[in-house]
């Protein structure tokens, strides 16, 4: 017997799959989301965060351009909470890059793309660190910055308080078959290896660069490149806007403004497996070079950590290759394709046009599951606030300032400076079972994201495991040194100048002044102390653990 019971199984907990479990939710379908790491961990997490306006793709892809400018208003009006409205410039260096530009106008015009001229003293005078090469610019309003985890988040709360459910590390092992019908997924807690199973009418492979290996355990094809793409995070914001290069799209092309960061992206390599993605040197010198031919002080800034994703671009057995390959999406219906009943894949696309891909997959499904609700994701906001993203514009003035009647001292203290991020923002992800590692922490509230990559945050964050948790010290320390490795990986590929002498501050405070080395070698012999999982204090519900 299942341990549970539901209408339908989305695998997958990125930008697509938490869009597809709202859809299902807002038509009133009972769904349960799967996902083998945390929410946002896979190629949404690792994106660099750009609110397309369609203005990369214009040229050589215009669907998948035309989806973006459409889908990106929408975004703007029911996910402010997770968007900064940057707007963005393409600008031209080369002459190469200035044979592009009639192209790229009447590309802009076709897709419907805002799309203005204007001079280069203009341009320097809103953006000061534009470089001296830049021979022309356009100003592209719709390009903006959307952050991933922020969206994924708003998506599965919005579905939840609809009655969803949500599983994180929860792998699916295999599926349950009544003939030519999928009826259940068979999971395993990849934490606990504990195993479980879930009865119902459909399912919805929603796992980007992973899907064909999720339609291997049901013996079907579903035929994925995975691309990797290389990013380095800029220790602090170099321009206002969205900075593009205005030719065909390549290495280090854009400089995207995120929070309290620049973003540098990106290169385009197949890879074997969507899990081995290699930084190489080359890869980060070859992006700083191309990116300062845009803006100033990208060789000067301080690049703090270097991370990788993964495109999961269709195969559609055309010639093309990397980014020659469309960035649009592909509904698969395998009762059709493949006579395999209950199962839909959903692939391609981008984070911009999730909503998009989410709609077209629920439609199809609904349709087969008789419900005929239509779909509303478009129209109602999903956040129930109404909070701007851009917080650490504003926040320094909600630190100092209390509400009236709340009963709020005027200064708070932080958990993390870099991102300003105060203890009621971390609670009630510490109160939540489904959050296990201080990693998801991260992913809910930016702790550790910031210039100092955790170096100070770790040890605050670390001791409200004993607090809220009731972790003792040792256990705290592991999960502390856990959350820094996961930073180190990022940090290491950028080892050099600024950043070396950074690494060693924080080295410093770990080794020094927290004894953190003395700590876990002390512990080394205590096998309770090795467990990453971070334990609620009350019982966890059976969806939680899987």
């Amino acid at each position: 017997m299942p341990d549970l019971s539901t209408g339908v199984v989305v695998i997958g907990g990125g930008s697509t799959g938490a869009g597809v479990l709202r859809d299902l939710a807002m038509r009133g379908i009972d769904a349960v989301l799967v996902e083998k790491g945390d929410l946002a961990s896979g190629t949404t997490g690792r994106s660099h965060g750009l609110l397309h306006s369609g203005g990369r793709y214009c040229v050589n892809d215009l669907q998948a351009a035309i989806e973006c400018v459409e889908e990106g208003r929408i975004l703007r009006k029911i996910a402010r909470t997770t968007i900064e409205d940057t707007g963005g410039y393409f600008v031209s260096v080369t002459d190469e890059d200035r044979e592009w530009e009639p192209r790229f106008v009447e590309g802009c015009r076709q897709a419907g793309i805002t799309c203005e001229r204007i001079s280069v003293e203009e341009a320097r005078r809103r953006e000061p660190a534009l470089s001296r090469h830049v021979r022309t610019a356009f100003w592209l309003p719709e390009d903006g910055h959307l952050d991933p985890f922020f969206l994924v988040l708003a998506n599965t709360e919005s579905a939840r308080r609809r009655g969803a459910r949500v599983m994180t590390y929860t792998e699916v092992v295999g599926f349950s078959r009544a003939g030519d019908r999928v009826t259940g997924v068979r999971l395993r807690d990849v934490m606990s290896g504990a195993e479980t199973a879930i009865a119902c009418q459909a399912v919805i492979n929603a796992t980007g660069a992973w899907s064909g290996l999720v339609a291997r355990l049901l013996g079907v094809e579903v035929r994925v490149v995975p691309v990797k793409g290389v990013m380095v995070v800029l220790s602090h914001r170099l321009a206002h806007a969205a900075i593009n290069r205005c030719h065909k799209p390549g290495d280090g092309d854009i400089v995207v403004p995120a929070l309290s960061v620049a973003i540098l992206g990106t290169t385009s390599a197949k890879v074997p497996h969507p899990e081995v993605l290699p930084i190489e040197w080359d890869e980060v010198r070859r992006m700083i070079e191309e990116g300062a031919l845009m803006l100033d002080g990208v060789t000067t800034a301080r690049a703090m950590r270097a991370y990788a994703g993964v495109r999961p671009l269709y195969d559609l057995g055309a010639e093309a290759e990397g980014r020659e390959m469309s960035r649009n999406f592909a509904v698969i219906d395998h009762e059709v394709r493949d006579g395999v009943k209950g199962l839909t894949s959903i692939v391609g696309g981008k984070v911009t046009t999730y909503r998009l891909m989410a709609e077209r997959v629920v439609d199809l499904v609904a349709r087969r599951l008789g419900v005929g609700n239509p779909c509303t994701t478009a129209d109602v906001p999903i956040s129930d606030h109404d909070d701007s993203l851009d917080q650490l514009r504003h926040r320094p003035a909600q630190l100092g300032v209390p509400k009236p009647h709340s009963g709020e001292h005027p200064l708070e203290p932080l958990l993390c400076e870099c991102e300003m991020v105060r203890p009621r923002d971390a609670a009630p992800w510490f109160a939540d079972p489904a959050v296990r590692t201080l990693e998801d922490v991260r992913r809910r509230t930016r702790a550790g994201m910031g210039p100092c990559q955790a170096a100070i945050c770790s040890y605050r964050l670390a001791a409200r495991l004993v607090t809220d948790r009731g972790l003792d010290g040792s256990q705290a320390t592991r999960a502390m040194a856990d959350f820094l490795e996961t930073r180190w990986r990022g940090v290491r590929h950028v080892f050099w100048g600024s950043q070396l002498r950074q690494a060693q501050v924080g080295t410093g405070l770990q080794m020094e002044l927290f004894n953190l080395d003395r700590q876990l070698a002390i512990d080394g012999d205590r096998p309770e102390t090795r467990e990453p999982r971070l334990p609620s204090r009350r019982p966890v519900p059976a969806e939680a653990r899987g």
